[in-house]
């Protein structure tokens, strides 16, 4: 697979950190990402670090914990990655879907959606709403009391801001340009991505 174009806005290089993006970096040292202050994605959000930590803390809620269950929280942001077609999100969560241990099996389903028969009713019933949500910003009567027979308050809204977060995300990554690093580019060039145009 091709290197991606170069970034419209290039990452903070490290002899351009300051405190304040060491100290944003550091909030993501968890377990979240290893080498936080290497990944593209952080490096472009520390040209702004008040606006990074702003972010950053509700992102890092919705990875570390959201009340969702992980594989239902990442067939909702791979949708939406597919869908936005944001290839550097769609390439990460690849890695992070299988650092949680759940199965490649999914990606391609995820690609083709909620008609494919690899899911159960409640899968594919959340991929529905997280349409819903990116093309019309609210999720249908039908698909809400779908949701909301499965899962509590908490869960209703951790979903919602997942998808929005996502959504903001997508946008800020396709916009940007951030590039992906060889590992992602291989698991894209294995499992596929969607046409950036």
């Amino acid at each position: 697979m091709q290197p991606d174009k170069p970034a419209r806005l290039p990452q903070v290089r490290p002899e351009d950190f300051t405190d304040e993006t060491r100290a944003f970096f550091a909030q993501w040292s968890t377990g979240t990402f290893r080498d936080a202050d290497a990944n593209p994605v952080l490096r472009t959000y520390a040209h702004h670090p008040v606006l990074a930590n702003a972010a950053s803390a509700l992102n890092i809620h919705l990875l570390t914990t959201s009340t969702l269950p992980v594989k239902l929280r990442q067939i909702a942001i791979m949708r939406t990655a597919w869908i936005t077609k944001a290839v550097y999100m769609w390439s990460s969560h690849l890695q992070t879907s299988m650092s949680c241990g759940l199965s490649p099996d999914m990606f391609g389903p995820v690609q083709r959606g909620a008609d494919d028969p690899w899911f159960t009713d409640f899968e594919r019933t959340v991929i529905r709403a997280t349409e819903e949500l990116v093309h019309d910003q609210k999720v249908s009567d039908d698909t809400w009391h779908a949701l909301a027979a499965e899962w509590n308050a908490k869960q209703l809204l951790d979903f919602l801001f997942t998808v929005g977060a996502y959504v903001m995300i997508a946008g800020m990554m396709r916009s940007t340009g951030a590039e992906r690093q060889p590992d992602l580019l291989a698991l894209a060039a294995l499992y596929g991505a969607p046409a950036d145009d």
